[in-house]
């Protein structure tokens, strides 16, 4: 795993460079503590030695003592209280050296000006690397030991404190890898542990691609990790739903292909059939306008079945339907209904009666749909019309219902009325020209416009749809 690595490798090197970092930090600290203790103590110590060999001079120097003894007198006493560590100079000249080392004082002298130190002040110089030790140079010059003219360097050997700190710096090391090792085996698990839901997550990734949208993944952590695989199973969740609905318009697409082509078979055959009796036999003037009343009433058929396929294929494709929804007048678009149906409705007596409250009723709708939607009901309210009875529509501000006094539906039937091609009496339904769309048209136009169509029906009473808007 990618991310994994890259956290490991991240987290890693941070902890070993910031372990590193401490590291060097406390032992630097305990070297230059130790280093400034011992430049302290250094400098206590040729004070004190200093003020000894004065002491001692001023004693053994009563009366009148010649110079050359004096030197000598300094020189013993230098000798015997610094020892092998040390070395003296008298105006200038080495007087005394006991150490295995060559010290430069005409360069310790510049190092003195340079600091503006005066007479008598101690010069420190910096740790310094000889033949495989670290040592500490201090350096006074012009030092009264009796007389005046005297120098004097000593040097302090810290090799041990260096050894003492690579010792610990070694130890030190030892025991970050170890902390290291542990912390980074528990860091290991603990985030191979928070990044498995991720593991876990392309896994779903990867059978959610190969169609697998039953896939889910337990949340296991309420941090932002477990918010994404909520994400990703609410996701998950909406592909499966919208996949489930592309499935069931796909079947109900088969069963409308399925149905259609059953539908036009029908009449086909029934106009091949004729016009082969037409061809092939000779029939009476009246058989002939039989059979081409029976052609012309299945071509009919035929072409409000393609009328009907088309309008309800121009509903269901609603990306590119266009529709203009805006203010009609409930009124204006019931006068036109009535326009359109008044001589269909001669021809079996049927009086429509249309009621609208308040006059001035207007909603917000496609004005060609909503005419559509209420036109299939009547056509609907008529085909199941005896000849002489009433039909009726009534509108308000909660609704507008189609009422007919005809045969009903049967209760049991009344759930499927509304599918494509679904006739409850076909042969009647043929009969009165009915192909089973109306109403399947009817609850698209209603689902484009939020609509609901509710069905109330008795056998023998009739039937009532109210379109709930």
């Amino acid at each position: 795993m990618k991310l994994f690595r890259k956290i490991c490798i991240w987290v890693f090197s941070g902890m070993m460079g910031l372990s590193l970092g401490i590291l060097f930090f406390l032992l630097s600290s305990m070297l230059r503590q130790s280093v400034d203790d011992a430049i302290c103590y250094g400098k206590k110590e040729i004070d004190k030695n200093v003020s000894a060999i004065q002491e001692k001079i001023r004693r053994e120097s009563v009366g009148a003592v010649e110079t050359v003894v004096k030197e000598v007198m300094v020189i013993n006493e230098f000798r015997q209280i610094f020892k092998m560590d040390s070395v003296l100079w008298k105006d200038g000249e080495e007087v005394w050296n006991a150490s295995p080392y060559e010290i430069n004082r005409n360069e310790l002298s510049k190092m003195c000006r340079r600091e503006n130190l005066h007479n008598g002040e101690i010069y420190i110089s910096r740790t310094q690397k000889m033949d495989g030790k670290y040592l500490i140079v201090f350096y006074q010059e012009y030092v009264n030991l009796g007389e005046n003219g005297y120098s004097l360097a000593v040097y302090r050997d810290v090799t041990d404190i260096y050894l003492r700190v690579w010792k610990l710096f070694f130890a030190g090391v030892g025991f970050t890898i170890v902390l290291f090792c542990t912390v980074g085996a528990l860091l290991y698990h603990g985030i191979r542990r928070i990044l498995f839901p991720l593991e876990e997550l392309k896994g779903a990734s990867f059978r959610v691609a190969n169609g697998e949208y039953d896939s889910f993944i337990p949340i296991t952590n309420n941090d932002e990790i477990g918010e994404v695989t909520d994400s990703f199973n609410q996701m998950a969740k909406k592909i499966r739903e919208h996949m489930g609905m592309l499935e069931e318009m796909n079947e109900k697409q088969k069963q409308l292909l399925g149905s259609l082509s059953h539908e036009m078979k029908t009449p086909m055959t029934a106009i091949i059939g004729n016009v082969e009796v037409l061809l092939t036999l000779r029939l009476t003037e009246s058989e002939r306008e039989k059979a081409l009343f029976y052609i012309l009433n299945e071509s009919k058929r035929l072409a409000r079945l393609s009328e009907k396929m088309m309008e309800l294929s121009r509903l269901c494709n609603q990306d590119n339907f266009v529709i203009s929804i805006k203010k009609q007048s409930v009124r204006r678009i019931l006068e036109q209904l009535n326009g359109l149906m008044s001589f269909q409705l001669e021809e079996k007596q049927i009086n429509l009666n249309m009621t609208c409250l308040p006059e001035t009723l207007e909603k917000q709708a496609d004005e060609d749909l909503l005419l559509s939607l209420l036109w299939n009901l009547v056509d609907n309210a008529y085909k199941a019309s005896e000849i002489g009875r009433n039909i009726e529509v009534f509108a308000d501000e909660q609704k507008i219902f189609v009422q007919d006094f005809g045969k009903g539906i049967p209760a049991g039937e009344i759930v499927h009325v509304t599918e494509a091609f679904y006739m409850v009496d076909k042969s009647r339904s043929k009969k009165a020209g009915g192909i089973g769309l109306g109403l399947s048209l009817c609850c698209q136009i209603a689902e484009i416009h939020g609509w609901k169509i509710h069905i109330e029906s008795k056998e023998g009473e009739g039937t009532r749809v109210s379109v709930l808007w």
